[in-house]
C-alpha cells in the first residue's frame, strides 16, 4: 500500500492551507469552485474538513475540493471516502485484476482513520468466506 492510498481528505488540506502553508482558509475557498455546479465551500468549512472533523460530504464539495486543491477529482475522493467511510477495496463497477472474476463487492464501514492493516479480522473474514464458497462449487 503506498502513501497516497491511505491519505485522507484533512492531510489533502491540512498540507496546502492554513497559518503558514500555501493558502489561507479563506484562499482555500475562494478557488475551491465546483466546475459542474458554482458550488463554494466557506472558509470555514474547509477549516473543519483540514482539522479531521466530520462534515456532510457531497459531490460538488469534493470537485470544489479537487479544482481548489489542483488535485485530481478521484483522489480527492479517494481520500473523502477513506476519511468518512472508512476502508474498501474499490467501486463495484470499476475492474481489479485481483478479483478474479468474483462479483461480490464487499463494503465494510469503520471508525475514521482505521487502516486497512488495523483490520486483519475483517481481511480473514472475507478470505474464508471466498474459500468457502471455492468448497461448494
Amino acid at each position: 500500500m503506498t502513501t497516497r492510498d491511505a491519505e485522507t481528505l484533512a492531510q489533502l488540506v491540512s498540507e496546502q492551507a492554513g497559518k503558514g502553508k500555501r493558502y489561507t482558509f479563506e484562499q482555500l475557498a475562494n478557488r475551491s469552485v465546483d466546475p459542474e455546479s458554482s458550488y463554494k465551500p466557506s472558509p470555514n468549512l474547509v477549516w473543519t474538513i483540514s482539522k479531521g472533523q466530520s462534515v456532510k460530504m457531497n459531490p460538488p464539495l469534493v470537485r470544489a475540493l479537487a479544482a481548489g486543491l489542483n488535485l485530481p477529482p478521484k483522489r480527492v475522493a479517494d481520500a473523502a471516502h477513506r476519511q468518512f467511510l472508512g476502508w474498501y477495496s474499490g467501486d463495484p463497477g470499476v475492474s481489479n485484476p485481483s478479483d478474479k472474476d468474483d462479483d461480490a463487492v464487499y463494503r465494510v464501514a469503520v471508525e475514521a482513520g482505521v487502516t486497512p492493516e488495523q483490520m486483519p479480522a475483517v481481511e480473514e473474514f472475507f478470505e474464508q468466506l471466498r474459500r468457502e464458497r471455492e468448497d461448494e462449487a
